[in-house]
């Protein structure tokens, strides 16, 4: 049978290569990243920060930045000797004994497409396995440990397929009686008593999340008779069997659930469904992530999106095509579902990046979206990495991947200048059909030259316009009768030295488009006009922490409220005095990132001088000469603390970069002129009052009673003012 060898074929692939864990610096992509290879990545965010990530056969890595991975829970010496589990094959010895049912089965090589979620119901990191069995007879477990890397415990079965009424893998062996009833009948999910699989799918590759609700899901399945979905118990981590389902073709099953996708044996693997919006919105998605075509590298593999408003869909394309076959056909090159890239190659790449797939998604606490996948090379059947680009969410709430992996850039909130976006671009169009000879050949896009021009012309390539939207990093290209709407991003290429490059991103009709400028990015070409403002005195308040800009032994720190004198210097130029000849100063004239900022007496020189950047929300960023105007002033690590350094650092918009100018006030009785009464003014007035019993004439700063003498009747004033 056909599809039996192509499943042979697909296991001795996840054998020969899906166990192989590295961490390497270089590889076979160009940016000296620490990688390793983990077929499947299942990405799981740690309490402590961190990222950790699950595959085939128990391959395991983690990282603290999403870009450095390393080999985990002892992944690289084999799914036998792993730490996730203390002994396979008596720990899995139930869902092993479904499975094995045929000649030469190895419970190792077939531990398939795990994913980890915690349970913050039972307290425990959950791991719900696909135990694959070679004629569908598969199911999916629930394992539990108290660390994610384990050791894990059998706790039950989600769902089982491959049943039958014959004496191997009878349906009384598994709970579908205790869902349908006893002697129930299963006569849809058969075909001449073998498994209908155009009808039942094959119960692996699951992926679990819990919704905006608290309630939690599964989504599982593979290829065949298509993706299906189960709501599962929040306290037990178990299937609900409390949730009914209605037996509807192409809708849902009583047994398998609710169905999401595929179905009638056309392609589609590796569901993943995570619930994205764009930063600052209010409005969100489930997105349901699929593969298709077959995963070596010329086998047209390739990842779709479909999303939707409800946890267990409909999910539908950007076209409105439901990610639902009703009916047969070859989908792998198809048109429906977004296509999130196609094979490629940059010219910083040493190979193409092909077969890219089986991934899984992920919206950090910042909000920045992440796709992290497989992918494989050039060279047929052989090395796969694992890869992690940062997603952009367009202004129609679809996601479309950063033309370049992650290597921590962010969008500017404010947008770029037409000299920064305008220009020559390396164009990648990302075929939704991209030919491929399965197991022989496959097409690899490669880049050609556009122009972006600044009177908004496309040409090149493709012809068409494009627009940028002003104050933001938002954009659309339009050519061929389709927009495709995306963003501008800075990021580093993948050649060694990770050139800066501006970039964009964009979506529409299903298709992903990608630029890359040829011309190495610019900073000072990108800066806003600087802004003019009135000189006076004011206090610097940073928009993250709260606290200040303020002085502490010579050096500056955030703390508490302290007023400064803003100076100007004409053509834009500002210094930041204290009003006793000290002003805020680089040390050494620094140009480098993490320059120290200090108080120091005050020269005019380009040290102590600073343009002002509007940030559109009400702060301003200090940029300063120093660094030619491409640094500024900056709470070193985005610190909340109080003490914390000011340094000089890189602009990227930041919050750590972003302070409030709140205007001083003249206060009467604010002797110690920090634009604020307190008790610093008492204790100041007093000890004037303690070495004075005459009248000071001409005093103004003390003198709460008007009448140009300081006097016990001051005190009294003040104390009034400071008790009420």
């Amino acid at each position: 049978m056909k599809i039996k060898k192509v499943l042979s074929a697909l296991l001795s692939v996840c054998l020969i290569t899906g166990s192989s864990l590295s961490s390497i610096p270089g590889g076979n992509a160009a940016a000296e990243f620490a990688r390793v290879s983990v077929h499947d990545p299942s990405v799981v965010k740690l309490e402590n920060g961190g990222y950790f990530i699950i595959g085939s056969h128990l391959g395991a890595a983690s990282s603290s930045d999403l870009q450095n991975w390393y080999s985990a829970a002892n992944s690289h010496l084999g799914s036998t000797r792993t730490t996730f589990f203390n002994n396979i094959y008596t720990d899995l010895a139930i869902p092993e004994k479904w499975s094995n049912t045929t000649d030469g089965y190895n419970l190792a090589g077939n531990m398939w497409a795990p994913d980890i979620i915690y349970n913050k119901d039972m307290g425990k990191y959950c791991m719900y396995l696909s135990v694959n069995g070679q004629v569908w007879n598969s199911s999916i477990v629930l394992c539990t440990a108290d660390k994610v890397e384990g050791p894990y415990s059998y706790q039950g079965t989600i769902v089982y397929s491959g049943f039958t009424n014959n004496a191997v893998n009878n349906v009384s062996a598994t709970d579908v009686p205790r869902v349908l009833g006893k002697n129930p009948d299963i006569s849809r999910y058969l075909t001449n008593g073998s498994w209908n699989a155009a009808y039942g799918t094959n119960a692996i590759d699951p992926a679990v999340f819990y919704d905006e609700e608290g309630q939690l899901h599964i989504v599982y399945g593979s290829w065949f008779g298509g993706i299906y979905m189960l709501e599962l118990d929040e306290k037990t981590g178990l299937r609900d069997y409390n949730v009914k389902y209605d037996t509807i073709p192409n809708v849902s099953d009583a047994y398998m659930g609710k169905k999401a996708a595929g179905g009638n044996f056309v392609s589609g693997e590796g569901p993943y469904i995570e619930y994205m919006k764009a930063p600052g919105s209010d409005k969100g998605y489930y997105y349901l992530f699929m593969s298709y075509g077959f995963f070596n590298s010329n086998g047209g593999y390739n990842m779709r999106i479909f999303r939707s408003e409800k946890p267990d869909g409909p999910f539908v394309d950007q076209n409105g095509n439901s990610a639902i076959y009703p009916r047969g056909g070859d989908n792998i090159g198809g048109t429906i579902g977004e296509r999130l890239m196609s094979n490629y190659q940059w010219e910083c790449n040493p190979k193409p990046f092909k077969a890219q797939g089986h991934n899984s998604a992920l919206m950090d606490d910042d909000g920045r979206l992440y796709v992290i996948y497989h992918t494989k090379f050039d060279d047929n059947w052989g090395a796969h990495e694992v890869r992690v680009h940062q997603m952009i969410m367009n202004e129609d709430g679809w996601p479309t991947a950063a033309p370049y992996e992650f290597s921590g850039e962010r969008l500017s909130e404010n947008g770029h200048t037409m000299q920064a976006v305008a220009g020559d671009y390396d164009f990648i169009f990302h075929t939704l059909d991209q030919k491929f000879v399965n197991e022989q050949s496959a097409d690899v896009e490669k880049p050609h030259t556009i122009t972006l021009g600044q009177d908004g012309t496309v040409s090149g390539y493709v012809t068409g316009n494009w627009v940028m939207k002003d104050g933001t990093p938002y954009m659309s290209i339009t050519f061929g009768g389709t927009t495709y709407k995306g963003a501008f991003l800075v990021q580093g290429d993948e050649s060694s030295a990770q050139t800066q490059r501006m970039t964009f991103t964009a979506t529409g009709n299903n298709t992903c488009v990608w630029g890359s400028k040829k011309t190495a990015y610019d900073q000072a070409e990108d800066m806003v006009v600087p802004v003019t403002i009135d000189e006076g005195k004011y206090a610097l308040k940073n928009v993250n922490s709260g606290l200040y800009i303020a002085e502490n032994g010579g050096n500056v720190l955030q703390s508490a409220k302290q007023t400064w004198s803003i100076v100007s210097s004409g053509d834009a130029l500002y210094s930041i005095t204290d009003g006793n000849g000290n002003a805020l100063t680089v040390e050494n004239d620094s140009p480098d990132d993490g320059a120290n900022v200090s108080l120091s007496p005050y020269t005019g020189g380009s040290s102590q001088q600073f343009r002002l950047k509007n940030n559109g929300d009400g702060s301003y960023s200090f940029m300063t000469i120093s660094s030619g105007g491409v640094r500024c002033l900056d709470v070193y690590n985005i610190s909340l603390d109080d003490g914390a350094n000011i340094c000089q650092w890189e602009y990227w918009n930041g919050v750590g970069q972003r302070f409030i100018l709140e205007p001083a006030t003249e206060v009467k009785g604010d002797v110690n002129d920090d634009g604020d009464l307190n008790i610093a003014d008492l204790v100041l007035m007093q000890s004037f009052l303690l070495a004075k019993t005459d009248t000071l004439p001409n005093w103004k700063a003390g003198d709460l009673c008007s009448d140009d003498r300081l006097t016990v009747f001051d005190l009294i004033a003040m104390r009034q003012l400071l008790t009420n």
